[in-house]
């Protein structure tokens, strides 16, 4: 008896933990051949954040612009090596030069002071360039 209820447990908690994963959600932008940009559509609940995935080279312009239908919503960029991007955290606009080469993340969220609010929901437009 002892040893069902850990398995019950246990499996809750593997439970609980993959229902907290699967609300967050990764995608790679890619922009259409001829372009150095695109727009990317989406909605984030509560504490759950979007990222977006862009791949740059050292000395290119990252160039980003939010739009969100609840003010609290933010983006942080985080650098290849997964360190904040200096002048890209929790802010709604974002241009600099890009320190490195590699896979940088742009992750859109709403600050806590929104997120923990029940039923907290923003719908976003966020334009993504890099020259």
């Amino acid at each position: 008896m002892k040893n069902y209820k850990i398995v019950v447990l246990l499996s809750l908690l593997v439970l609980m933990c993959a229902i907290g994963l699967s609300a967050q959600t990764r995608e790679r932008v890619r922009f259409t051949r001829g372009t150095h940009g695109a727009n990317v559509r989406g909605t984030v609940r509560g504490y759950a954040y979007r990222d977006y995935v862009v791949g740059a080279v050292a000395g290119q312009t990252m160039d980003l612009r939010l739009t969100a239908s609840n003010a609290s919503t933010v983006i942080t960029v985080f650098l290849p090596n997964g360190d904040n991007l200096d002048g890209a955290s929790e802010t709604t606009e974002f241009n600099g030069e890009l320190p490195g080469k590699g896979d940088y993340v742009i992750r859109v969220l709403m600050m806590r002071s929104a997120a923990r609010r029940k039923a907290s929901v923003s719908n976003f437009t966020l334009a993504i360039g890099i020259r």
